[in-house]
């Protein structure tokens, strides 16, 4: 990391993981495919009614995310790396009003094949400040508990 990022936006750090009943493949498609990232992408109660993906190192990715309220969130980045079906580093920004990206951070998805199961680790580095990791670490909480759900319901394993 570089010196101008300081050690208490270093120490933020967002890791969440899920047991998934779905295929370690499938869940890797979920992270990088648009038509799936329009299904989950976002916290409980909001939409993403426009992703676009360039899926490759060093390609660019955009969402929005729509709250009840109708105010729009976006997002954007580039990939890092991308290891199918087991890992995916990508940059993350929000955008501010003139649609320019503020603190840029970056996440790490691993997945780990668990015999038909898939381990999905999430993390998230460098969060700005206290506030933003609060509200970040409950939203990916819930969107990671989106996607667990929708893997399951595409591999046909959602329970009733």
């Amino acid at each position: 990391m570089g010196s101008d990022v300081s050690p208490a936006v270093r120490s933020r750090e967002i890791v969440l993981v899920r047991e998934i009943d779905a295929p370690r493949e499938l869940v890797f498609r979920l992270w990088t495919e648009p038509k799936h990232l329009l299904k989950w992408w976002g916290p409980n109660n909001c939409s993403a009614p426009s992703v676009s993906v360039d899926l490759r190192e060093g390609g660019a990715w955009r969402h929005c995310i729509l709250a009840p309220d109708g105010k729009e969130y976006w997002s954007r980045g580039r990939y890092i790396e991308i290891t199918p079906p087991e890992r995916l580093v990508f940059t993350f920004a929000w955008e501010n009003s003139a649609g320019q990206p503020e603190h840029e951070m970056q996440a790490i998805v691993e997945l780990e094949d668990k015999g038909g199961r898939t381990k999905l680790t999430f993390r998230k580095h460098q969060l700005p400040s206290d506030t933003e990791f609060k509200l970040q670490s409950s939203g990916w909480a819930e969107a990671l508990d989106k996607v667990a759900a929708y893997a399951e319901e595409q591999a046909g394993r959602r329970a009733s």
